[in-house]
């Protein structure tokens, strides 16, 4: 039993190690800029030796990809999956995706601004496209679910209704309203209503206001 506590021990102080060097990591890739960002200064930042940082991921980029696999293994995104393919109404769906997408923005968007940032570097830009990837078949997930209610409008496709979720939900969308000074509630509320007129052609959850003038509420 002593060895078994120790090994716990050492394996619960391994993954505290790691998630600091992490949460260093995305702090200062957000702040400063990826390239700009030394795995030395993430060292500092975290509280280790330079050498634990290389021994726990071994660079830069594998720290991404470790942020990337944590943000994708955020039990609050199967938890709302599995609300969506319980619900029966195509506006509740829509409420549920919204909110959902936006949490998971809001609690990766360090992470998720310094994928955008960076796509165009080859390596951070395949990481990126893997992201899109997994966001996709969730996304077509939900829209699978909206078919199988009756809940999309005419001629909509699964597919369709997929890209629709993809343009309307995707983190550039909601990093892009927050760059132009919306708050998250106008952000969430807005982008609800917008994709249930498109997916649905339903009106009636439209409300008069215009989401800018409550954008910091």
């Amino acid at each position: 039993m002593p060895r078994t506590y120790r090994s716990a021990v050492r394996e619960q102080a391994a993954a505290s190690t790691r998630a600091a060097i992490l949460d260093a990591a995305e702090v200062l890739f957000a702040e400063h800029g990826y390239p700009r960002v030394t795995i030395a200064r993430i060292a500092q930042e975290a509280g280790v030796a330079q050498g634990t940082v290389y021994a726990s991921f071994g660079n830069k980029l594998a720290l991404v990809r470790g942020l990337t696999e944590r943000a994708a293994e955020d039990d609050r995104i199967s938890s709302a999956l599995s609300a969506i393919a319980k619900a029966s109404d195509g506006g509740e769906i829509a409420g549920l995706a919204a909110r959902s997408t936006g949490d998971v923005v809001r609690r990766h968007g360090r992470l998720m601004a310094v994928l955008v940032n960076n796509a165009a570097d080859t390596e951070i830009g395949e990481i990126f496209a893997g992201t899109n990837r997994l966001l996709r078949e969730r996304f077509r997930l939900i829209a699978a679910r909206l078919a199988t209610v009756g809940a999309l409008r005419r001629g909509m496709t699964t597919a369709r209704a997929t890209d629709v979720l993809m343009y309307y939900l995707s983190p550039e969308s909601w990093l892009r309203l927050r760059g132009l000074g919306w708050g998250w509630p106008a952000c969430q509320d807005w982008l609800r209503r917008e994709l249930l007129f498109a997916l649905c052609g339903d009106l009636d959850d439209v409300a008069d206001e215009s989401p800018r003038a409550n954008s910091m509420k």
